[in-house]
């Protein structure tokens, strides 16, 4: 049990993380801040759970500084880190124990670091929200368009048609639909009552100023759209396209190689076209491997690095929903 957090308490609240980390000596503090401002809806903002995945863990430290207890309606809990020791180290995961964190849920109490940490998210946060989102970036590997899905359930407050109503009025370009994994935190939350929705965007290795504003504007949209937020941005009058995306809209390295990508992100593509060229990375023989779309879609995600091991994602794409 983490005694200190209590997100009912009323106002703007720092609690440290320290405690949930107690056998990794050089990391520094990390926190969770709540801002509670009376009864009204609650949401959980979570970034980090990808260590690499640096964007999210900037824009909700900035929103921690820029949001006051008379901005919310309800209750906040921001999270930018919840895996301080991957963050910190430059690492997905962590070196601690080399676990995903996005496939520890719902954790262990008595687990390893990672597991200790997905626990607590899972069993002292996600009962105090109403909505999590997790907010995810492409890390060093990928590059993601600006995208965001969701997941509830009847355990849920929030029903199917108001959880489309929040997607919409994120103003992103693209909407996915997925299906949810149990072991994720945005697959697992509404196992327990807790809608999700997860963002994507940025990525490759470089934080860009373009990025975080996306990002930011975003998260504020969304939130003011379930009214924990006051007031948000302008609303975004672009129509969101919306995609599917299943196990043949993704496409893996069938050898190791260097991979040269032919289309851009966002491009439209039909089946058959060439996605990327998956060079050999040694001998004499020139000749690459064509890798093609399997289906109509549209580009959602690239991965960043030139070199690709035998059975990694070097793109996928969303089908368009008609």
């Amino acid at each position: 049990m983490f005694h200190d957090f209590d997100p009912a308490r009323l106002g703007k609240h720092i609690i440290s993380l320290r405690s949930l980390t107690p056998d990794d000596r050089d990391l520094k503090d990390d926190v969770v801040c709540t801002i509670s401002n009376g009864e009204g809806p609650k949401v959980i903002l979570c970034g980090g759970i990808h260590g690499d995945e640096y964007e999210p863990q900037l824009v909700l430290r900035q929103l921690i500084s820029q949001i006051g207890v008379a901005d919310v309606r309800g209750q906040l809990i921001i999270i930018p880190t919840i895996n301080p020791p991957a963050s910190q180290r430059g690492r997905r995961v962590s070196p601690v124990d080399g676990q995903n964190m996005n496939r520890t849920f719902p954790g262990k109490n008595d687990g390893t670091g990672t597991e200790r940490l997905s626990a607590f998210l899972h069993d002292e946060v996600f009962p105090h929200a109403d909505l999590l989102i997790d907010v995810h970036a492409g890390g060093e590997d990928y590059r993601v368009v600006p995208m965001v899905f969701g997941f509830t359930s009847d355990q849920c407050r929030i029903d199917e048609t108001r959880l489309e109503e929040i997607l919409d009025a994120w103003g992103y370009p693209f909407i996915e639909y997925v299906e949810g994994i149990a072991s994720t935190s945005a697959g697992a939350s509404p196992l327990v009552g807790v809608t999700s929705v997860e963002i994507e965007g940025g990525g490759g290795g470089a934080v860009t100023a373009e990025e975080l504003n996306i990002m930011r504007d975003g998260i504020l949209r969304g939130l003011a759209a379930y009214g924990v937020l006051a007031h948000g941005p302008d609303a975004k009058t672009l129509s969101a396209v919306r995609v599917d995306v299943t196990a043949w809209n993704q496409h893996t390295a069938p050898q190791d190689g260097i991979i040269e990508h032919r289309v851009a992100l966002g491009d439209t593509v039909a089946a058959g076209d060439v996605l990327a060229l998956l060079h050999p990375a040694h001998g004499a023989e020139p000749a690459p491997v064509e890798i093609r779309a399997t289906v109509d879609g549209v580009i959602l995600r690239q991965r960043a690095k030139s070199y690709v091991r035998q059975g990694e994602l070097i793109c996928n794409t969303g089908t368009r929903r008609h």
